[in-house]
């Protein structure tokens, strides 16, 4: 009885299939009043965390890695929504100067793999996430032993408008390219010819400027960079990006 009456005092639901909890007006879906506790939640870029599929769809093991692209807002009112991006140690809402920049160290007998990338690589072992920024996300994918191709991934849910040009300092190749309509999960190759030295001999730096439209009205310049070489059998992976306006 002492439990029934508590539940009819604190859990409520409306007409409009609205749950309050400690409150008999909720607003939203779910409506809570006072704090709450979480007692475990994945940690970004953890495998066998979840059993969410990148698709939506529920894996019958728990077997799927996390993935963070946003960061959980709220309005004065304690309505929560997000933002795309994460905080800004781990890439996301970059002041005009600020940058983001990371230094990674990979054997060079795994990294000149034509079927290595960057991003798989940290997910599994546990290294610091790539710099991100407004759902774009810096990567690179493995050619062999003299070149990679550096990458520009969409992250976020739905398609950005991105234009670029890039300037490789070792083989003086630049490219423009506008009005990208780069679709989410999908990655722009910015290099000319789509690879960069990263030799011990040969270590160009590739410098990638990028406008991304956040909406009708607003537009972001970036700045992103890669320098690699190979210093005692690991490739040594320098990547920044940089808010201009």
């Amino acid at each position: 009885m002492k439990k029934f009456s508590f539940l009819a005092i604190f859990f409520f639901v409306n007409a409009y299939s609205q749950v309050g909890i400690n409150t008999g007006n909720p607003t939203e879906i779910l409506d809570v009043n006072g704090n709450e506790r979480v007692r475990i939640l994945p940690k970004h870029q953890t495998a066998n965390s979840i059993f969410t599929k990148p698709d939506g769809s529920k894996s019958d093991n728990k077997d799927q890695s996390f993935i963070a692209t946003k960061t959980v807002v709220a309005d004065a009112n304690g309505v929560l929504g997000y933002v795309d991006g994460l905080p800004k140690s781990n890439g996301g809402g970059l002041d005009i100067g600020d940058a983001i920049t990371r230094i990674y160290s990979v054997p060079a007998a795994t990294a000149q793999s034509s079927t290595f990338n960057l991003k798989d690589y940290i997910v599994a072992n546990g290294l610091q996430a790539l710099p991100s920024i407004d759902g774009l996300e810096m990567n690179l994918q493995g050619v062999n032993s003299d070149y990679y191709d550096p990458r520009i991934y969409n992250i976020s849910n739905g398609a950005l408008l991105v234009s670029y040009q890039s300037f490789a300092t070792v083989g003086n190749e630049n490219e423009t390219s506008l009005n990208n309509n780069l679709q989410a999960g999908s990655y722009l190759q910015i290099d000319a010819n789509n690879i960069v030295f990263w030799r011990t001999n040969a270590a160009e730096v590739e410098t990638t400027n990028l406008q991304v439209q956040i909406d009708n009205s607003t537009y972001r310049w970036y700045e992103f960079k890669w320098w690699c070489m190979e210093v005692s059998g690991q490739k040594k992976i320098f990547m920044s990006v940089v808010r201009k306006a």
